[in-house]
């Protein structure tokens, strides 16, 4: 049985005549009527009482009718996601979450998707930046974040630049340097430098200590991004973060590092998979992009 058999039963259930249900399928009535007797032999059952005249709806029928509009009507709403899907108008995303520092951008990309968009749920998967582009290429997420302008020329990645800011020392507001309008990573050397992770953060703001001719007097490393924001704050140690945190109301100041250089300038990309995105990432995509062409802070 196919759903041309029931669309063309409901037509002649609906109307009680052949010839109506003809014109309106815009088929012949002979083949119309053969169709239906056709369905019938393949079911068993007896779906219309048909004279010369007049045609009826058999008991059987009339509950075949009101299952056959209910099939149709589900067929009908499937191919209709099924084409919301294709267009990225329904389905899902997911995006890897980088935390706070996504908070000049990412919610206002969202809020604009989810109003051009509302069928597609967005989620955010919880792993730090140097897990994502991992994740991409095992399929757990669609977008995910990225730091360091090598990403720019991964092969098998496309990007956006979303973040383009300058390290800083990241210090307790309480600390005696942080009524300083610079700093050098000389006068800091002693503190203890917190690192974020294993990898990453950690070697990047290690590399700036190398790069000045220093080695830190010691390294701490802290799992978690709010751990680390708390640590500092209660002068606990100290490290290096892009300008563009504000953490101001969580009693810490960021104090440019001198003398500034190019190597201390922080980029953060957007990434997906070069291979066939689909249709909801590209829209997310124009959005992000969209963004830094009007503010230029993609750098």
């Amino acid at each position: 049985m196919e759903l041309r058999h029931l669309r063309y039963f409901v037509a002649v259930a609906e109307e009680l005549s052949f010839r109506k249900a003809a014109q309106r399928l815009h088929i012949s009535r002979p083949a119309l009527s053969k169709q239906v007797k056709n369905l019938e032999n393949e079911i068993a059952v007896k779906l219309l009482d048909r004279d010369t005249v007049n045609v009826s709806l058999t008991q059987a029928g009339e509950i075949f009718l009101e299952d056959s509009q209910k099939l149709l009507l589900h067929a009908e709403q499937a191919i209709e996601r099924a084409n919301q899907a294709q267009s990225g108008h329904r389905g899902k995303l997911r995006i890897g979450s980088v935390g706070v520092i996504a908070t000049d951008f990412l919610p206002k990309a969202l809020k604009i998707f989810h109003q051009k968009y509302p069928g597609v749920e967005v989620a955010f998967v919880e792993m730090l930046p140097v897990e994502q582009l991992a994740a991409l290429a095992a399929g757990k997420i669609d977008i995910g974040f990225a730091y360091g302008k090598e990403v720019a020329n991964n092969a098998s990645l496309r990007s956006v630049c979303v973040i383009h800011s300058v390290y800083g020392v990241a210090i307790s507001s309480q600390h005696p340097l942080a009524v300083r309008k610079q700093i050098t990573l000389e006068e800091v050397r002693m503190e203890p430098l917190l690192c974020l992770g294993r990898s990453g953060h950690g070697e990047t703001i290690c590399q700036f200590y190398a790069d000045a001719g220093l080695k830190p007097a010691r390294i701490r490393q802290v799992d978690g991004f709010d751990s680390m924001v708390t640590l500092i704050a209660a002068d606990q140690g100290i490290s290096l973060f892009p300008h563009v945190l504000d953490l101001a109301n969580q009693g810490i100041v960021i104090i440019p590092v001198a003398p500034s250089t190019s190597d201390l300038d922080f980029h953060m990309w957007a990434v997906w998979q070069r291979h066939q995105p689909s249709r909801h990432i590209k829209h997310f995509v124009q959005l992000l992009e969209g963004r830094v062409q009007r503010t230029g802070n993609g750098g």
